[in-house]
Formats: C-alpha cells, sequence, structure tokens
C-alpha cells in the first residue's frame, strides 16, 4: 500500500484538519504536556504518517520531473 493510501485510509479531511490544528496549536501554547498519554501519542503517529505521506509526494514529484527531462515530451 503506498503512504497516500495508507494516510487516506486512516484520516479523512476533517480529522487531518483537526490534527493540524492541534499540533500547531499545541506547538505555539506549549499544550502538549497536558495532553493525555493517548491524545500525545495519535498526534506524532499522525506527524509520522504525514511526514511519510510528504516525502513520498515530493519523491514522486521528483521522478517525474526526471522522466520529463529525459525524454517525457518527446511523445507529444
Amino acid at each position: 500500500m503506498t503512504p497516500f493510501s495508507e494516510f487516506i485510509l486512516n484520516y479523512d479531511e476533517i480529522y487531518s484538519r483537526e490534527y493540524l490544528w492541534k499540533i500547531v496549536r499545541c506547538a505555539v501554547t506549549g499544550e502538549f504536556g497536558s495532553l493525555s498519554r493517548k491524545q500525545r501519542s495519535e498526534l506524532m503517529i499522525f506527524y509520522e504518517n504525514l511526514d511519510t505521506l510528504l516525502s513520498d509526494i515530493y519523491k514522486y514529484t521528483s521522478e517525474a520531473e526526471k522522466s520529463q527531462q529525459e525524454g517525457g515530451d518527446s511523445h507529444a
């Protein structure tokens, strides 16, 4: 399963936006320490999965650009 598929399967858009906001809010207000152990763990897992997704996106984008530079445009 690709990181994209795995992320979409595990996090819907609303949940993702809520977790992103919670991460930012915790970073700005220092609230992270007041969250339960489970909440902190869930935020960290979300962050790690988002990081994996972003890495995959940029890897795919880089590979696609290389492919185009190596002759992908010659098919037009």
